[in-house]
């Protein structure tokens, strides 16, 4: 039975207010307990897919028995996407789903294992904490790469650890749960240790590099993502009643060069705050098409490591590196291979561009942008908000 979530009243529907929710959340993690044994009572596996075409989130709970690896129970929940896309923020597109979903299961969850992070956040606030907080449980995040943090490759047998570290800090361990294959990277959520985190991954990676909580979630929320949105409006449909979505489509559909014309607009409005590695990476790309297959690659780069300014960056910095993205997905599906990444991509380069214009500390990055889009919207722009 999958349970169907309205976005909560007084859910935080700005940047600002959702940081302030972190820094009251923050102070009540709690690190001194050991959390439950490995291998003993159950684990629960937490996941969500998205359509954003559709303004669609699904969330998974699949309760395993921890000894066996066993499904015990399992529950789905589907609901709108409750806040924009903000790197470090992304707890807050995910949390009222999920938290429909655990409440949903017929029995306690044990400890809960999240896809993402724990402490290895740059606010020291990730899902696997959040979560942790607001339901009392213990959880731990188990993520597929570091974000933006550093690290030792670990040795290469199954087992082997390095500190995941920002700075001199340890925020969580890279740990090898497969013989030479790439680590995952584990971090406490809430009441739980790093020790004991690890120990709970090994024991939930028998034969995958990911744990079987996180494998399971990850079918069973897309599947529930597929159901929900057979029949529901694509987003062609709404763009029509959307200017902002209707000019951004306009200009990226009359583009005959899209990723060179995204490369531009990307140039244009980096030299304003500077360009870091990542945004260097999408320029590159986009200047060379014997490169663009490596679209998801460097979308992914970006996305990993797109905080380079800090844990708080300006507004101008996160759009800048939202554009670098988006780069990124429109050479991919220029040049694949299929399926194709948000097909909608490209048309938010321009909307976003002009945002981005407004925020600028340097007024003549308008004037850049500007020139480099090749047209400028229409009415009171640029908009106070830009949908995802």
């Amino acid at each position: 039975m999958t349970t169907t979530v309205r976005i909560p009243e007084g859910w935080p529907a700005t940047e600002e207010h959702a940081r302030a929710v972190q820094d009251e959340l923050r102070q009540r993690v709690v690190l001194d307990e050991p959390g439950p044994p490995p291998g003993t009572g159950r684990v629960t596996g937490v996941d969500v897919a998205y359509d954003d075409e559709r303004d669609v989130v699904a969330a998974a709970a699949v309760v395993l028995d921890a000894a066996t690896l066993d499904v015990v129970a399992e529950a789905t929940a589907v609901g709108r996407i409750s806040f924009p896309y903000v790197p470090g923020l992304l707890a807050f597109r995910e949390i009222p789903t999920v938290l429909a979903a655990l409440d949903a299961l017929p029995c306690p969850p044990g400890l809960v294992v999240c896809d993402g992070y724990g402490l290895a956040h740059p606010r020291r606030f990730g899902l696997a904490s959040h979560l942790g907080v607001l339901t009392g449980l213990p959880t731990i995040g188990v993520a597929k790469n570091p974000f933006t943090f550093t690290y030792d490759d670990p040795g290469p047998e199954r087992g082997a650890s390095s500190p995941l570290l920002a700075g001199t800090e340890e925020v969580g361990r890279a740990l090898r749960t497969r013989k030479t294959v790439k680590p995952v990277f584990v971090s406490v959520g809430h009441r739980t240790t790093l020790t004991n985190a690890c120990a709970h991954t090994l024991t939930l990676t028998p034969e995958y590099r990911l744990p079987e909580t996180t494998r399971r979630a990850d079918a069973l929320c897309r599947r529930a993502l597929r159901e929900a949105t057979q029949g529901r409006s694509p987003l062609a449909d709404r763009a029509a009643a959307d200017p902002e979505r209707s000019w951004g489509r306009s200009l990226f559909e009359r583009q005959p060069l899209p990723v060179a014309w995204a490369g531009r607009v990307l140039a244009a409005a980096a030299e304003g705050p500077g360009r870091t590695p990542e945004i260097e990476a999408a320029l590159e790309l986009a200047g060379d098409r014997e490169q663009w297959h490596r679209g998801r690659e460097v979308f992914e780069l970006v996305r990993a490591r797109g905080l380079p300014f800090g844990a708080d960056p300006t507004e101008e910095q996160r759009l800048l590196v939202r554009l670098a993205e988006l780069v990124g997905k429109v050479a991919h599906n220029e040049a694949g291979p299929p399926p194709l990444f948000d097909h909608h991509a490209g048309w938010q380069i321009g909307p976003l561009a002009v945002r981005l214009a407004g925020v600028a500390h340097d007024v003549s990055v308008r004037d850049r942008i500007a020139e480099a889009l090749g047209d400028w919207p229409p009415g009171d722009w640029p908009p106070s908000g830009l949908t995802d």
